[in-house]
């Protein structure tokens, strides 16, 4: 299956300049290849990123997007 997901930063900060914005992109595909993900797609913009995964069936949407938001928060 294929899902769309946005992902927004907090009170839409603008926090996803420069090299944090690289940084999170990384992590996203970490997460992607541990798991059997795969990012076909992934934009940023200075508050929100997008992306397009494809995933196993056997996956939740829920669980997806609580792992890659667990995993990419900075505490800033």
């Amino acid at each position: 299956m294929k899902v769309h997901k946005v992902l927004v930063t907090k009170y839409r900060k603008q926090l996803l300049k420069d090299s944090i914005a690289d940084d999170v992109k990384q992590k996203i595909f970490d997460i992607a290849n541990t798991r059997g993900y795969e990012i076909i797609a992934i934009e940023t913009g200075i508050d929100h990123m997008h992306f397009l995964l494809s995933y196993d069936t056997a996956d939740r949407v829920c669980d997806i997007v609580k792992i890659v938001k667990q995993e990419t928060t900075y505490h800033l």
